[in-house]
């Protein structure tokens, strides 16, 4: 899991989370801090909560990792919003909303990267 937090936080600066839609759209492109991630264990875990803005309207459902010269890292995470009335959901990537709109403000609460 080092490995992999030293291909995102390892560039020339901070690593990027891009939303996109079931589509493969993207509609948000979120700038993470440095560092990205803390080892827990033998997961990573987002190190803050990352906002950013909505440039195409859609909702959410996928997520892709990106280091700061935008080389893929990780593919294809879960991503959606955690509720109470469906505790069954464990998405890889948790936002504020799922349903985004242009322009307005998108939070990641939290992202976690189990090994494997």
């Amino acid at each position: 899991m080092q490995a992999v937090l030293q291909s995102i936080d390892g560039g020339n600066g901070p690593g990027t989370i891009e939303l996109r839609d079931a589509n493969r759209v993207m509609l948000a492109k979120l700038v993470m801090t440095r560092p990205s991630f803390y080892l827990v264990g033998s997961s990573l875990e987002l190190a803050a909560p990352t906002t950013g803005y909505v440039t195409v309207a859609g909702v959410a459902t996928l997520g892709t990792i990106t280091d700061a010269s935008g080389n893929l890292v990780i593919d294809n995470m879960t991503v959606g919003i955690d509720s109470p009335a469906t505790p069954e959901h464990d998405f890889e990537i948790v936002l504020d909303t799922n349903q985004l709109d242009i322009g307005k403000q998108v939070t990641i609460v939290s992202a976690t990267i189990e090994h494997g």
